[in-house]
């Protein structure tokens, strides 16, 4: 089973850059950067960031605001803060409610040939090739405050990732598996066989939080999680990417 990818850039609050960014893995941004961005990973746009620039991504998360065009190549999610000004593409598009949205979307079958590519983004090669017999399921693992407030008492906290939680999978017939969050909250279990795979998420100081993805012909599968507080258990449904 491939590792999870591990955090290997951050640019924090009050810094600015500006150029190209390549990179592979998972990288957070909570700075201004201006440019243009290129990358087999996940990039976090934190709460407060400002991102000038043309993306081509594996998956991205937004928190922050985003101007310039942007694919992925499995996932665009834009969070109750985030704000995405340009046009999108992506085989999985999710904007939680509150989250602003100008430009236009497209979305398509990831299995679409290359057409779907922005003129003035380079592609991106994958080396990290999952035969279609097999599935992987990836996600991200968060925790929402609910009561907390901010160090000023300004209102409640960001919802923030969980780290180093371990996320566990079991199939009847098959041998388990199991991978560690990134310092993003982000996991991926890969090489998984058709089934019901069982998944369950145990973190320091969290209530273990269970949820079912059936596998069905390979592809890639989105299963989230989110702690609160008050060690609530929502009840969680997992996303198919490109249906």
């Amino acid at each position: 089973m491939k590792k999870t990818e591990t955090m290997i850039a951050f640019l924090g609050k009050g810094t600015e850059y500006e150029g190209r960014l390549t990179f592979k893995g998972t990288a957070r941004i909570d700075g201004h950067f201006k440019g243009e961005i290129s990358a087999a990973g996940t990039l976090i746009v934190g709460e407060g960031a400002t991102v000038e620039a043309d993306i081509h991504i594996s998956h991205i998360v937004i928190s922050g605001e985003i101007h310039g065009n942007i694919i992925a190549d499995q996932r665009i999610e834009i969070h109750p803060s985030g704000k995405a000004f340009g046009d999108i593409q992506a085989p999985t598009v999710v904007i939680g409610e509150g989250g602003i949205f100008e430009g236009n979307c497209r979305m398509y079958r990831e299995e679409e040939p290359d057409r779907r590519k922005l003129d003035v983004i380079k592609a991106v090669e994958h080396t990290d090739y999952v035969p279609s017999s097999f599935g992987t399921i990836q996600g991200m693992v968060t925790c929402d405050p609910l009561n907390d407030t901010d160090h000023a008492g300004e209102g409640k906290k960001p919802i923030e990732p969980v780290k180093d939680a371990k996320v566990s999978a079991k199939c009847t017939g098959f041998a388990a598996k199991s991978t560690m969050t990134d310092d993003s909250g982000f996991y991926e279990l890969t090489d998984l066989k058709d089934g019901k795979w069982s998944l369950k998420v145990d973190a320091d100081g969290y209530e273990a939080i269970n949820a079912t993805v059936e596998v069905s012909g390979g592809g890639v599968y989105t299963q989230n999680f989110e702690h609160t507080s008050q060690n609530e258990k929502p009840d969680l449904l997992a996303e198919k990417e490109g249906t």
